[in-house]
């Protein structure tokens, strides 16, 4: 039946020969296995290829980024030296701006005269005002003296020069004669001359712009009298006039006493120094004042207060001055402060630092905090042994200070020196200022 059914009959053994002779390892799903692998590793390399694509944008638009900041490099360094170059032309153009202002200055007084009389001794003798010798003497010296330093003034010319130290430049009203308090004709004699003084002095400033910028300029009042009119027109013709230092000295009358020198402080940003010698008559109030101004000023570093304080006026204030100026809640920002000569001559219980079991250990407290101060002078106060020891003790402690002068205490005696001593040179001391202060002690 196999035979005739139609159909195709498989010998026996036929499969073993379709089996063995068939290379396609699987047959149809084998192939479609590997079709899927060759897909698998075509889309793997193009994954590769897509990336490899990206980081070479990438790196385009980071060489783009690089180009453009290098380009922005060198535009920065062409504007830094337009920039240098502007700001060197600014500054060349301020000196000729500067200077020009002062040769106008010098123009407008080519012929300026002093108009002002000063009178002799023997005019002043003939006036109607009943002068005595003492008071002539005054008016004829401050007079002259004015108007030696008003037509410098006129001329652009500084009318003192090495005041203070070599090279300096400054105007030094020095009367030499401590007259008695002048009365309202003696001011009235002396009035033209401070109005010319003062418009001169207003109208200076160009003076002092074409300066060297360490230049030290100063001026100092010695034994003056002002009413309360030209104190007010001096108070005004010093408004922003760039003194680095003002100097008092001897005594001076001033309508407002300490407050307008204060004011006067407070109106010249740029006044570095401030100087009192032997100013006496201060009183609380007018320390009070003075040491509130040293506070608030910006610019104060260096103050000086020279024998201010005596058995005759104000005695015994200096230990106030002292305390006031470092107790404060405000920093303390001298480099410098001067207190010599401020003692009793007659009473060796007083002097500056009378009050010791509060003056020195308020001055030992300040010095151990490490202030800016880098000098300070105490000579000649009658500082003992104690005032030695509670200074040395400040002194391990202090790395700021530089310069210590105290010559003059006698009463120290070798026992407070050599405490001193022990406290500079005190090498087991992290803080040991043996070395801040070398060579720097006297």
């Amino acid at each position: 039946r196999k035979a005739n059914d139609g159909r195709a009959t498989v010998l026996d053994g036929a499969h073993d020969d379709v089996n063995t002779g068939n290379n396609n390892d699987g047959g149809f799903l084998h192939n479609i296995s590997g079709q899927r692998n060759d897909a698998s590793s075509a889309a793997c390399d193009e994954n590769n290829t897509s990336q490899l694509d990206r980081m070479e944008v990438i790196m385009m638009r980071v060489e783009e980024k690089l180009s453009t900041v290098s380009s922005l490099e060198s535009r920065c360094e062409q504007l830094e030296k337009k920039c240098s170059s502007l700001e060197t032309l600014l500054e060349s153009t301020s000196r000729i701006d500067k200077t020009l202002k002062y040769h106008e200055m010098l123009i407008r007084n080519q012929n300026w005269k002093y108009p002002a009389h000063v009178f002799t001794m023997d005019e002043l003798g003939e006036v109607d005002a009943d002068y005595d010798d003492d008071e002539a003497d005054y008016i004829y010296q401050t007079s002259a003296v004015l108007k030696r330093s008003t037509e410098a003034l006129r001329r652009g010319d500084f009318p003192d020069q090495d005041i203070f130290e070599g090279g300096d430049k400054g105007i030094y009203l020095d009367v030499d004669n401590e007259s008695h308090l002048l009365g309202d004709d003696a001011h009235r004699q002396l009035a033209p001359h401070w109005r010319q003084f003062a418009a001169a002095l207003k109208h200076f400033k160009p003076a002092f712009d074409v300066l060297p910028d360490d230049c030290e300029t100063s001026i100092s009042f010695l034994n003056t009298q002002l009413n309360w009119e030209m104190t007010e027109l001096i108070k005004e013709s010093l408004m922003n006039i760039p003194f680095k230092k003002i100097s008092l000295q001897y005594s001076y009358h001033f309508h407002g006493g300490m407050r307008t020198i204060a004011e006067m402080m407070g109106n010249n940003r740029y006044l570095q120094k401030l100087d009192l010698h032997q100013i006496l008559g201060m009183d609380r109030n007018d320390i009070d004042t003075l040491c509130s101004a040293i506070h608030c000023h910006p610019s104060l570093v260096d103050v000086t207060f020279n024998a201010c304080f005596n058995s005759f006026f104000g005695g015994g204030l200096g230990d106030y001055m002292l305390r006031t100026l470092i107790s404060t809640d405000d920093v303390l920002k001298l480099e410098r402060l001067s207190m010599p000569g401020n003692n009793l001559p007659n009473n060796h219980e007083l002097g500056l630092l009378h009050n010791r079991s509060n003056v020195c250990t308020q001055l030992s407290d300040f010095l151990a905090t490490n202030p800016r101060l880098k000098a300070l002078d105490l000579n000649a106060n009658k500082l003992n042994y104690s005032d030695a020891v509670w200074i040395a003790n400040a002194l391990r402690s202090n790395t700021t200070l530089r310069h210590l002068h105290i010559s003059g205490n006698d009463r120290l005696g070798d026992d407070g020196i050599e405490a001193l001593r022990r406290a500079l040179c005190d090498e087991s001391s992290l803080n040991s200022v043996s070395d801040s202060l070398k060579g720097c002690f006297s």
